[in-house]
């Protein structure tokens, strides 16, 4: 019996192990999962943890999105060759449902104190790439030079980590608690600001930060301090950094151009990108055009105006919108603004860090396929659970 208890709190350890995962290679991030899903095989309890899910606030939203992805399978367009593989990027929300199936538990403080670690490591690296002492091996690729979208995640995660600790500063009782929280606050954000190539995670940042800053501003010294620190922190990224300036001006540069006509600069191309599905989503905005039709249709009208071929329009509302029309999005909206609305039930510091999830993967679906590809969707997955497990609908007050 002593071994059948500890074995049903085997998918618990794994997965507060995950966080930290976030910050390797996805293919380590990957066999992370899998284990998890066999521990959880293996742990047993299947009615309990059913239970569980069914009980929980997101089960709706999640199931109506395999519902609407299912039904648009049926009776729209299927291309042959990226169909299935479209339809489960769609479902990456089913993984959240097997996450908190665990229920809630110390595996949450253990997941969060991963993670913050994972960002300390990742933030190490990139300083270490400063300096000229990262080994030249695959497993740090990412922080050597650009690729991709793990470069963007982990300029994205390192941003959150720099929010929730933030937060965390505010919470603080004692001097040397504070110092301590804000010195790693302080060694997470500067690789965001001036190491990593992601205008994103730079966004996420600072809206981060002005959440947590504001939750204690009224008639607290550290909220304001807070938003003025931000403001000095990114003040400084500007006034130092070239590269952030750099990226910031050449976006604001390509907007002014793209809108008076112009083509923008090769940073811009995303406009051009978003004025595309624009026109594929008008064609049949209430329904789309069915799961992995965006590409094609992308493909013939860029053809047909000599731009660049895109795999995604980088862009999840329009992504949606022009796959499985405004019913989908209005599916996937019920499942963000779900989020939003779990946290403001909670009221303690798991709703504040889900606040802060829920404000990230929706900016990041301004600019990223931050679902369609599952590189960010996993990653948002195992964050999302460390608040989510447990949650009911008439949580109110604070732990």
């Amino acid at each position: 019996m002593s071994f059948a208890a500890r074995r049903g709190e085997w998918p618990q350890y794994v997965l507060a192990i995950l966080p930290f995962l976030l910050f390797f290679p996805v293919g380590i991030v990957y066999l992370g999962v899998v284990i998890f899903l066999f521990s959880l095989m293996l742990a047993g309890d299947y009615r309990k943890r059913w239970a569980e899910v069914r009980a929980h606030p997101m089960f709706r939203p999640v199931m109506a999105m395999l519902l609407v992805t299912c039904l648009a399978g049926i009776f729209l367009e299927r291309p042959q060759k990226a169909f299935w593989s479209g339809f489960a990027h769609y479902q990456i929300y089913l993984f959240l449902l097997l996450f908190i199936s665990v229920g809630k538990g110390e595996w949450q403080n253990w997941a969060y104190k991963a993670f913050i670690a994972g960002a300390l490591y990742a933030a190490m690296l990139f300083y270490l790439n400063v300096l000229q002492l990262l080994p030249d091996i695959g497993l740090f690729n990412a922080y050597r030079a650009y690729s991709g979208n793990k470069s963007i995640l982990l300029g994205i995660l390192l941003a959150i980590a720099a929010g929730w600790l933030l937060y965390d500063m505010t919470l603080a009782t004692g001097w040397k608690s504070l110092a301590r929280i804000l010195v790693a606050f302080i060694y997470i954000a500067t690789p965001v600001l001036f190491l990593t190539k992601t205008r994103t995670a730079i966004v996420i940042f600072v809206l981060l930060c002005i959440v947590a800053s504001v939750r204690y501003l009224r008639g607290h010294w550290r909220g304001a301090a807070g938003l003025l620190g931000v403001a000095l922190i990114v003040a400084a990224a500007w006034g130092m950094s070239s590269g952030f300036k750099e990226r910031m001006t050449t976006t604001f540069n390509d907007i002014v151009a793209f809108s008076k006509g112009n083509k923008p600069s090769a940073q811009g191309n995303r406009l051009e990108i978003y004025a595309l599905t624009l026109e594929i989503i008008a064609q049949r905005p209430l329904t789309g055009h069915g799961i992995s039709t965006w590409e094609p249709h992308y493909a013939k009208l860029a053809t047909e105006r000599d731009v660049d071929v895109f795999a995604t329009p980088h862009n999840d509302y329009l992504l949606y919108a022009a796959e499985i029309g405004v019913i989908g999005v209005a599916a996937l909206l019920w499942i963000w603004l779900m989020q939003l609305a779990v946290a403001w039930r909670m009221n303690n510091h798991h709703g504040m860090r889900l606040l802060m999830l829920g404000l990230a993967i929706m900016v990041g679906g301004m600019f990223n396929a931050i679902l369609r590809d599952a590189v960010f969707g996993m990653a948002f997955m195992i964050l999302l659970a460390i608040p989510l497990a447990g949650a009911r609908y008439e949580e109110t007050r604070a732990d």
